[in-house]
């Protein structure tokens, strides 16, 4: 009960610190707080993230705070890219304790992948992609994360990252294709091919009821508007994606 009160304490730390704007505190106090977490993982006193979240009355499920902690770790990473490869470490170490949730899962894989590429570790990045479509070739998840990198993480390789979508559409056994069609959308949008964005817009409302089930692709909303989702507007009122804005 103790060590819960701990993590719960150093949660609460975290939180505060980034309503404070203070990124690197808040990744600092949520590692923490990380590092007991794993203990009791390793000890059984946990399966994942989601039994722990079973395990005493938080006032904030863990499972929130390990996904505003990985957002977090990329905004810390726009001022210190030491940050960058304690998201990557921490990724990595997240997807061995997320139980079988594909949310958390995928969006944890992209993280990864976004991480890698944001240090410039370019070859690292294309490596967890290729990795992932390599074991499971009809998610969606993959090759719209992955050309998302390419995109906004990687220099805008434009053209890479319509090779990508198009080997994921064309595979007839895909799912989540509804991803990979907002990829396009996004990425002709982003090339100033607006002929071709309507193509896919249209294609996107023609998809069957069926395939616009499943978990929603949206990362949990952070306590700090700082990183917003992967296809928001900038709050700014620009118009543009937040990471081709102000999160530049």
């Amino acid at each position: 009960m103790e060590r819960f009160k701990e993590i719960e304490a150093l949660l609460a730390e975290a939180f505060a610190l980034n309503l404070e704007n203070d990124p690197k505190g808040a990744c600092d106090k949520w590692l923490e707080a990380w590092v007991q977490m794993k203990e009791l993982f390793a000890e059984g006193v946990a399966t994942d993230i989601y039994d722990l979240n079973r395990k005493y009355k938080w006032k904030e499920f863990p499972g929130n705070h390990v996904q505003y902690l990985e957002m977090e770790l990329h905004n810390a990473g726009i001022d210190d890219k030491t940050y960058h490869q304690k998201r990557i470490d921490y990724c990595q170490e997240l997807l061995q304790w997320s139980g079988t949730d594909e949310l958390l899962i995928n969006n944890t894989r992209i993280a990864l992948g976004e991480a890698h590429y944001d240090l410039g570790d370019e070859a690292g990045g294309e490596q967890v992609f290729k990795d992932w479509i390599q074991e499971d070739p009809d998610c969606g998840w993959a090759y719209s994360g992955w050309a998302d990198c390419l995109r906004i993480h990687s220099g805008e390789q434009y053209e890479k990252a319509e090779e990508v979508l198009l080997a994921g559409y064309s595979r007839s056994g895909l799912r989540d294709k509804k991803y990979v069609i907002e990829g396009f959308v996004n990425l002709y949008n982003d090339m100033g091919n607006g002929v071709k964005a309507k193509e896919f817009k249209k294609i996107y409302a023609g998809l069957h009821p069926s395939e616009l089930e499943g978990v929603d692709y949206k990362k949990p909303e952070p306590v700090r508007v700082v990183k917003i989702g992967r296809n928001e507007p900038c709050p700014c009122g620009s118009g543009k994606k937040y990471k081709k804005c102000c999160g530049a």
